[in-house]
């Protein structure tokens, strides 16, 4: 495999929205279709990004890395092999300095990518060595969603693997490395559906691992470290993991988890759903965030953090599936009692598919996706933006966008106790029966927190307004519980 240095168009995006100098946001243009899964950072404070190019019209693609400290200085570096597709998708630094890499590879004959594919980089992008191993011929194709380095370095990759028409059932695939990229052990089970999404974490004693998500029957399965199964909890209706989720440990042995409050919560529909939960997953803190449209997480991750004060969860319209021709998602700072710290919308005019967000040492964080090719239908490009905390706790009358509401009510369900979060003056609010009768009204709204005492009010389903000189900005459907 041969490495080629090639400069494409960099279209830096000028967001009024982010104040920090260390922000950025950008879209590398080209005339092929680009994309990149997700991104990490060296030792040298280079971002990497990881992803494909190529045709989608005769599906020709090769590995493509990008590495950049700004949108100005992006080096784009293509891997290229002849007669194969490849796609890489996950990495990391390891401790020598150099760069793990995860992906799929096949030949071009075979549009389904069948083989894992496994490289070391020197930050050169140089080839150190590189290893491929296959799966069951009887399997369509394999799918990557995500990778977990554990207390001994080793690698555990899962995803799935699809089944041979006509039943298409994808299968659980989890895969286990060392360093050198050498294949420890490998689980294809055929018991648990693996359609969506999912996170793999480290058990806090090292003796395994578990998967969170939606496994047809299962919400949690529990391995070992020879990734053999050891248990699983079954699915729960009120408690499920709907499409992606991002999940992690925090200090306190507990679990954070953002999914999708659908069905499982009343009136809910591609909703933000963030949860803190025990081992057992069932819910110590709950919250939900109604907002319009249809509202993802990334896809491979959309939660992540490196001070537990600050907790970056990503939502956004997906691709193509807006409910209006403005597709806003929405960035979201919370603190590890679920307190909603602040949030701002981004995107606008822009279709986006977004794959990871990874919180940085900087207390910043990065997200990793596509934006569709305007000029091209059916093409994508890369789209990466990197926000601050001061991005999104600054004052809204600071950051003028449109659309940029930043009011928060939260939590939902709520019990004894309504909070309102902006940091917008002079904005009232008021809750109403669902008959029309006002049972709440306040005003101004305190900066930046109103608390509203809702012990008297029933269980049930009210209706809340947010006006600015009369004027309403911002209006839902919340329940008490």
């Amino acid at each position: 495999m041969k490495t080629k240095v090639i400069i494409l168009t960099i279209f830096v995006i000028m967001s009024i929205g982010l104040q920090s100098q260390n922000s950025f946001e950008f879209i590398l243009q080209d005339t092929l279709s680009s994309k990149c899964f997700s991104t990490f950072i060296d030792d040298q404070n280079y971002f990497v990004s990881l992803g494909s190019t190529g045709n989608p019209d005769i599906y020709e693609y090769d590995g493509m890395i990008l590495k950049f400290k700004t949108p100005e200085d992006v080096s784009i570096n293509i891997f290229e092999k002849p007669d194969t597709i490849l796609f890489l998708r996950f990495g990391f630094l390891m401790t020598n300095g150099n760069y793990f890499v995860t992906g799929t590879i096949d030949d071009n004959s075979d549009v389904d990518l069948k083989n894992l594919y496994i490289m070391e980089l020197s930050p050169e992008l140089e080839i150190i060595n590189e290893k491929i191993y296959g799966i069951p011929d009887i399997y369509n194709k394999l799918y990557l969603y995500n990778l977990y380095v554990d207390s001994d370095s080793n690698i555990v990759i899962n995803g799935k693997v699809e089944d041979p028409p006509p039943g298409n059932i994808n299968d659980l695939y989890v895969a286990k490395l060392n360093l050198q990229g050498e294949l420890l052990d490998t689980l294809i089970n055929t018991q648990f559906n693996a359609d969506f999404f999912s996170e793999l974490l480290g058990k806090p004693d090292n003796s395994g691992y578990y998967l969170i998500g939606g496994f047809g029957f299962a919400r949690l399965i529990e391995l070992d470290n020879s990734l053999n199964i050891l248990s699983y909890q079954p699915l729960d209706p009120n408690n499920s993991y709907n499409g992606a989720i991002g999940a992690r440990w925090l200090p306190d042995g507990n679990i954070i988890i953002g999914s999708l409050a659908n069905q499982d919560v009343p009136n809910a529909f591609y909703d933000l759903r963030v949860r803190v939960t025990g081992e057992d997953l069932e819910p110590i803190r709950d919250t939900v965030i109604f907002d319009d449209g249809f509202n993802w997480l990334p896809a491979i991750n959309g939660l992540d953090y490196t001070d537990v004060n600050n907790i970056w969860v990503v939502t956004y319209p997906q691709l193509g599936k807006s409910t209006s021709d403005w597709e806003y998602g929405r960035i979201y700072i919370f603190d590890q009692y679920l307190n909603v710290k602040g949030a701002k919308y981004f995107g606008g005019t822009l279709s986006l598919y977004l794959y990871s967000i990874k919180a940085l040492d900087d207390g910043g964080c990065i997200i990793t996706g596509i934006a569709a090719d305007e000029q091209n239908k059916g093409y994508t490009d890369v789209y990466i933006k990197k926000v601050m905390p001061e991005d999104i706790l600054t004052n809204a009358e600071e950051t003028p966008e449109q659309n940029d509401i930043d009011v928060l009510v939260y939590p939902v369900p709520f019990g004894n106790e309504l909070n309102i979060e902006t940091y917008r003056r002079g904005l009232n609010i008021s809750l109403h029966s669902m008959e029309g009768h006002c049972i709440i009204s306040q005003s101004p709204l305190n900066i930046p927190n109103t608390q509203i005492n809702t012990s008297n009010l029933e269980k049930g389903f009210y209706n809340y307004s947010i006006y600015d000189n009369g004027k309403i900005i911002q209006s839902g459907k919340i329940i008490k519980q």
